[in-house]
């Protein structure tokens, strides 16, 4: 089964709408959305409608999904942050504040786990070094795992029979084939507001069969979300950052 990869959504729908028509011409045949689908972004109540109606896609939850409905405690987000989350809270539909509220924030399946943050700390933790990743390791349910949070497309591994831990950005196109002698944590980098200097919306396809990973980058429109996001008086360093991919 070819599934599509995304995660780190924030509010982003032009982005959204972009990634998933591409998964669409790849025929994908299921989605796994690895949390923060609000936060920062000006559509929170558009990408949530759009995400709903994905066939077969499991959906985790994410901290700004958590903050956005006042589950998690806003006050060590930064301020920027903090605004975005309390103007998400003042326009998000009574409906999607109970849907956020009903997702998982882990998920294991057969070959496979998924979290927002790390396998230790599924909401918060930045799993963004080998070290960190080295910690986690105890904490896995599967040889293979899927992150998001840092925004950033990175890959760690590590051979079961023992070794030197690994950790690099991923590029665009590069094709990971995940083996079994090897320990697995993938971050498919994040679709509304990349952080690894590069704008264009980062997403990933994921082969059951094969084991099979593949990292994909799609341009949208930014102007047109920054646009949107000074109608709705959002942080400028949040918009700023949208066209720096940082």
């Amino acid at each position: 089964m070819k599934l599509g990869l995304i995660a780190d959504i924030h509010s982003n729908l032009p982005a959204l709408n972009e990634v998933l028509q591409d998964l669409a011409a790849e025929q994908v045949e299921g989605y796994l959305v690895l949390g923060d689908l609000v936060g920062y972004g000006p559509y929170p109540n558009e990408c949530i409608e759009v995400l709903q109606k994905l066939p077969n896609a499991v959906i985790i939850v994410g901290n700004h999904d958590w903050a956005a409905i006042e589950l998690e405690d806003i006050s060590l987000f930064n301020a920027e942050a903090r605004q975005a989350i309390l103007w998400t809270r003042s326009v998000l539909k009574p409906e999607y504040k109970e849907y956020l509220g009903s997702l998982e924030y882990i998920v294991n399946k057969d070959r496979y786990m998924l979290v927002h943050g790390s396998p230790r700390d599924p909401l918060d933790e930045y799993l963004v070094n080998v070290d960190i990743f080295e910690k986690n390791i105890p904490a896995l349910k599967a040889d293979i795992c899927f992150i998001g949070h840092s925004h950033q497309p990175l890959y760690f591994s590590k051979q079961k029979d023992g070794g030197t831990p690994d950790m690099r950005l991923i590029k665009e196109q590069e094709i990971l084939n995940l083996t079994p002698e090897t320990i697995h944590v993938i971050n498919p980098g994040s679709i509304g507001q990349p952080r690894d200097r590069d704008a264009r919306a980062c997403y990933g396809l994921f082969d059951t069969e094969t084991l099979a990973f593949t990292l994909k980058r799609k341009a949208y429109d930014v102007a047109a979300v920054q646009a949107k996001m000074v109608e709705q008086q959002l942080p400028k360093a949040l918009i700023d950052r949208l066209a720096e991919g940082v």
